[in-house]
């Protein structure tokens, strides 16, 4: 999975790191849109990258409707 983190805006209020990435993953690009909680604001666009990987793996490792 290749993906570069387009927007991202992190709430302190909320403890929220809300952020947009597109990329392609299996020969099909993707773009998503999503929330995380962080306990901390990621300072650096690496921490932001890290932690989107990690949502995302999260989201492709679900089913998905058509049952792949």
């Amino acid at each position: 999975m290749q993906f570069k983190v387009t927007h991202a805006r992190y709430f302190a209020d909320r403890r929220r790191l809300e952020f947009t990435a597109s990329g392609e993953r299996d020969g099909c690009l993707f773009t998503v849109v999503t929330e995380v909680t962080c306990l901390k604001e990621p300072r650096t666009p690496e921490n932001v990258h890290l932690v989107a990987l990690a949502r995302l793996t999260e989201i492709f490792r679900r089913r998905s409707a058509s049952g792949f």
